[in-house]
C-alpha cells in the first residue's frame, strides 16, 4: 500500500506496533536499594508471608479474651502476626489487632527489631481503644515499694507516683497500684546509698517480688525512666522465671524505661503477673522421718 517512489521514515514503518503501546503504569519503587527490578539472579528472595485465613482470624463476632491468638503466636513467626494485625485493622477489628501486636511481645520468638515495631503498633492503637477493665471490683491491688536510707526528695516521690500511673494505664485499668516509700530513718547515711524496689500484694509481705537495688536521678523526668526500667526488669524477670508461666525473656532492648514499661509488658502479662503474686510459693512438705524398723515404730507408739 506504499505509493511508488515514496520512502516512509522509520517511525511510520509499523515498528511501534510490533513493540506494543507505551507503558503508562507509574513506576513502583523497589524496596531493595540498587538491585535490578527484573531478572537479577542475585537479588534476595522476598519474604513471602502466608495469607491469613478465616480460621486464623477466629470468630470476629465474639468478644476476644486477653490471651486471644496465643496459640497462633506460638506456632507462627512474628511476620505472620504483623500480617494478622494488618488484616484485622483492615476489617475494623482494632481490639483484636492490638492483641496480635501484643502476642509478638509476649508469645512469639521475635528479635529486637520486630519487638520495636510491635511496641510502636501498641503505642499507636492502645490510646484509641476503651479500657479493658470497666468494673473496679475486678481490679488487682498491688503495692509498689521504694526503700530509701533517708527521706526521699519530692522529685523521686513525683516520679514514683507517675510510674504507678503508667502501670495502671498500660495494664488497661487491671491493676490498682499504690506507691509506698519506706525510709529506715538512719541519721548517718553513706553518700549515693542505693535505693531498693519491689512489688507486693497488700498485707501479705511474703507474696512479693525479689528486692532490686537501683540508682535514681534527682531530676524528675530521668527518675521516671530509672524507676520504670527497674519495674520492667522486675516484672519480666518474675514472668520468665515463674514455674507455671511460659513467657520468654526479652532480648537486649535499647529504649527508655517508660517505653519498655508501657509497651513491652502486655495486658496479659500484667494480669498474669498480678495473679501469680497472689499465689503462695509452693513448698513441698518435709517428709516424715521413717522409723528404722517396724518394732521401733511400735515401741515409739507404746505408752510403756
Amino acid at each position: 500500500m506504499t505509493p511508488d517512489g515514496v520512502e516512509l521514515p522509520p517511525e511510520d514503518q509499523g515498528l511501534d506496533l510490533a513493540r506494543g503501546p507505551l507503558n503508562q503504569q507509574p513506576e513502583i519503587g523497589n524496596h531493595l536499594e540498587g538491585s535490578e527490578v527484573l531478572g537479577n539472579p542475585e537479588e534476595p528472595e522476598e519474604n513471602i508471608v502466608a495469607e491469613i485465613t478465616a480460621q486464623d482470624l477466629g470468630d470476629l463476632d465474639a468478644s476476644p479474651g486477653l490471651d486471644t491468638y496465643r496459640a497462633f503466636g506460638r506456632e507462627n513467626p512474628a511476620d505472620r502476626l504483623f500480617e494478622l494485625s494488618s488484616t484485622l485493622r483492615a476489617r475494623g477489628q482494632f481490639q483484636r489487632a492490638l492483641l496480635a501486636f501484643e502476642r509478638i511481645i509476649d508469645t512469639a520468638e521475635a528479635d529486637a527489631t520486630a519487638l520495636g515495631e510491635a511496641a510502636q503498633g501498641i503505642s499507636t492503637l492502645a490510646p484509641t481503644l476503651p479500657r479493658w477493665i470497666i468494673d473496679p471490683t475486678q481490679e488487682n491491688a498491688l503495692i509498689l515499694h521504694l526503700g530509701t536510707a533517708q527521706e526521699a526528695p519530692d522529685e523521686i516521690k513525683a516520679a514514683l507516683l507517675e510510674v504507678a500511673t503508667l502501670i495502671r494505664d498500660s495494664s488497661s485499668d487491671q491493676l490498682e497500684i499504690t506507691p509506698k516509700i519506706i525510709t529506715n530513718g538512719r541519721s548517718e547515711v553513706l553518700p549515693d546509698s542505693p535505693i531498693t524496689l519491689w512489688m507486693s500484694i497488700p498485707d501479705k509481705k511474703d507474696l512479693s517480688t525479689p528486692v532490686m537495688s537501683l540508682r535514681i536521678s534527682e531530676q524528675t523526668e530521668q527518675a521516671i525512666d530509672d524507676i520504670a526500667l527497674a519495674v520492667f526488669q522486675t516484672v519480666r524477670s518474675h514472668l520468665s522465671n515463674h514455674a507455671t508461666l511460659s513467657y520468654p525473656s526479652p532480648p537486649e532492648l535499647q529504649a527508655p524505661g517508660r517505653t519498655l514499661l508501657t509497651t513491652h509488658i502486655t495486658r496479659l502479662m500484667w494480669r498474669d503477673f498480678a495473679q501469680s503474686l497472689k499465689e503462695p510459693p509452693s513448698v513441698e512438705p518435709e517428709p516424715k522421718p521413717k522409723p528404722e524398723s517396724e518394732s521401733e515404730s511400735d515401741a515409739a507408739a507404746s505408752p510403756n
